[in-house]
This record gives structure tokens, sequence and C-alpha cells, in this order.
């Protein structure tokens, strides 16, 4: 039931923020991590502002350790002439699959991505701080940009 309440927040915020949105989905190499193994990852982008080269928006996602994140990100776009290359950061709250307000983490991104039409690929360095532990990935995405 959580899962189906998730996704009403996703279509009503892409609905109250913007209508363009980033869907794409990772797999989070860990990389300094004893306790943690590699997971996936599940993330909508929302721009809020669009200038010349970079956005602004709102990032929410699910992490593979049952924690939902919500970040603030960063873009600057890269014109050539077989693509566009992206530069960008994220930061946010991860919050607890459960939801305990006692459980709150943070989390720090900055990666690269290659768009070719709409289509991207990328890949990022991510820490993840989740209650006591420190989890360092380096996520390879892959998704679509939607625009209206």
């Amino acid at each position: 039931m959580k899962k189906l309440y998730f996704f009403l927040l996703v279509i009503l915020a892409s609905l109250a923020f913007s209508f363009d949105f980033e869907p794409y989905a990772g797999w989070n190499f860990t990389i300094d991590s004893s306790n943690t193994s590699s997971f996936y990852s599940v993330f909508l982008d929302f721009p809020l502002t669009v200038n010349n080269e970079t956005e602004f928006g709102i990032s929410i996602g699910y992490i593979g350790t049952n924690n939902f994140v919500l970040q603030s990100f960063g873009k600057y776009n890269i014109k050539t002439s077989f693509g566009v290359f992206t530069t960008y950061g994220k930061g946010g709250a991860v919050f607890s699959g459960d939801f305990k307000l006692n459980s709150i983490g943070y989390s720090v991104l900055a990666g690269v991505r290659y768009y070719f039409k709409n289509f991207f690929v990328g890949f990022s360095y991510a820490v993840y701080y989740i209650e006591d532990e420190k989890i360092g990935t380096i996520p390879l995405e892959v998704g679509y940009k939607i625009e209206f």
C-alpha cells in the first residue's frame, strides 16, 4: 500500500512542478562498505527551472536498501553535434522504508550523463549516510527524458 501512495505522490508531483521529467534506473556498485552489497535504484527527476544550459529541480527515488530519497539537483548541459553531455550534482535526505524519523540520513552525488535524443546513460559517485553507515557507490544509470 505504501508503494501505491508513493506512486501517486510521484504522479501528483510531476503535475504540480512541471510536465517534464526523467525516469531512470541504476545499479549501484558499492566500493567502501563491507555491510552492504551492490543494490539497484529507481529515480524520477523533476526540473523546476531550465535556463539555457542549466537546470535545477527535485529528485524522488527508491534505493534497494529499503530507503526513499528526496534530493535537489543542479545540471549543466554541454550541447555537441552528436548529443548532450551533462554534469550534475545532487544532495538531500534519505528516509527509511518504514518512515521512522529517527533514522533520517543524507546523500550527496556528483556525476556525468550523455543524452542521445531523449535517452541517456550516466555514471556518478554517490555517498549515502544511512543511520550509522556510510555507503559509497558508483551508480550506472539508464533513463529517458520525457518532454511535453
